[in-house]
């Protein structure tokens, strides 16, 4: 940070102001929470039943693979300035505990969802996911075996390239999934 000169009554009052600003952390003060807690996510990415109001579902798709019973649902595909927003979720509507809906998600065996692709029909484009400067995907991700539970559901989400304006339908295209089509962009 580059301070202009000063006197030093001026630096001072920066420096007061500067430490009343970051509070009890400078002192020792307890944050509410251990780092540890804090570094792991809730539920592994789970969503816990509740009160709040059903997502909507734009479209949805059940599948029974190796014996278990799946639905996938499409919530939001949401249009930023030069982005699109997947949210979807997979639910066990079986009756056994299953980790299947773990392990196809990804490309190239990573574990992730950057297998699931948006198409454009109109202009003939395949969206893959986006990727950050380590080439990551920036989409959810999840690692080890998770148990998934019978009515258990989990949330995922991925960031495309946005198509051309006059582009108002996707389809979305979920390995071992199938294909959902004319999936609205909001």
């Amino acid at each position: 940070m580059v301070f202009p000169r000063s006197t030093g009554t001026s630096l001072m009052s920066l420096t007061a102001c500067t430490l009343l600003l970051t509070g009890c952390g400078v002192f020792g003060g307890d944050d509410g929470g251990s780092s540890e807690a804090s570094k792991e996510p809730v539920n592994g990415g789970k969503v816990d039943p509740g009160d709040a109001e059903a997502r909507e579902t734009l479209a949805s798709q059940d599948i029974s693979m190796i014996g278990t019973d799946l639905h996938y649902a499409v919530h939001e595909l949401s249009r930023g300035a030069k982005t699109v927003e997947l949210t979807f979720s997979v639910t066990n509507i079986g009756d056994e505990e299953s980790g299947i809906v773990f392990s196809f998600l990804g490309r190239g065996g990573k574990e992730d969802v950057s297998g699931v692709k948006l198409i454009d029909p109109d202009n003939g484009k395949v969206h893959l996911p986006a990727t950050d400067s380590n080439g990551d995907c920036v989409c959810s991700s999840y690692s080890g075996s998770m148990s998934f539970e019978p009515d258990d559901s989990v949330l995922y989400s991925a960031t495309y390239g946005a198509p051309p304006e006059d582009v108002k339908t996707m389809d979305v295209s979920i390995p071992n999934v199938g294909t959902l089509t004319d999936v609205p962009l909001s």
